[in-house]
């Protein structure tokens, strides 16, 4: 995407005959999203039970929307309480964040086409820099350990909320939909279906093993830092 929602002017008005703003649209947008992973111009217009021109008063386009959306989504993110602890800091930041992206699976989608420069994006990048600022570490340093931590972060929620979305477009959980996957692939000669996930499954949900997964990760991540 070339510009952003944040570095124009126009900021959206309010019509007194129809009650319509352009807060009510995104939010009405994010609810449709979640519900359904997209969102048209027209489809947010009858929601809303008005004509889809007026929308383009308040929004100008569906990139406009989706990254007005995103930054509402940013707003929901628990940022942690500031103490000396920053490796519990950046910990509890990146859990989070990912709790908040998976939650939307829509959003981490979108998180790579747009600068994430909103007003809630921003103020979680601020208390990241000062979680990170707490620690030993050079200021070139906490750059790259920020990068780290959030690319790792972004990786694991784009796979789970993938596998999310695979579960809702079947109409499965996530855990039937992993048992029919498995399914197939023990009828396949050459696989051998005992390793990875779909062993660990037998005596853990898939929820437990991703909780499991991801913050065993990143304590490696967090510890390799002072390592």
């Amino acid at each position: 995407m070339v510009g952003s929602v944040w570095l124009t002017s126009g900021k959206g008005r309010k019509s007194r005959d129809s009650g319509l703003d352009r807060d009510k649209i995104v939010a009405t947008a994010v609810r449709l999203l979640d519900a359904q992973g997209d969102v048209s111009m027209r489809a947010l217009a009858t929601e809303l039970n008005v004509t889809p021109m007026s929308m383009y008063w308040y929004v100008a386009n569906k990139d406009d929307l989706l990254e007005l959306a995103l930054d509402t989504v940013a707003g929901e993110i628990e940022l942690p309480e500031a103490d000396d602890d920053w490796q519990a800091g950046l910990r509890a930041l990146a859990q989070a964040w990912r709790r908040t992206m998976v939650g939307h699976p829509w959003a981490i989608r979108c998180y790579g086409d747009y600068l994430n420069i909103g007003p809630n994006s921003m103020r979680f990048t601020q208390h990241a820099q000062a979680i990170i600022a707490r620690s030993p570490l050079s200021k070139a340093d906490q750059a790259s350990a920020l990068s780290a931590v959030f690319q790792y972060v972004y990786g694991f929620a784009t796979n789970e909320s993938r596998w999310l979305e695979y579960g809702r477009k079947t109409g499965r959980t996530v855990d039937e939909f992993v048992d029919d996957v498995a399914a197939s692939v023990a009828e396949v000669p050459w696989v051998s279906v005992r390793s990875g996930v779909v062993e660990q499954k037998h005596s853990q949900s898939m929820a437990e093993l991703r909780d499991r997964d991801f913050d065993r990760a990143l304590d490696w991540l967090l510890a390799g830092m002072l390592a």
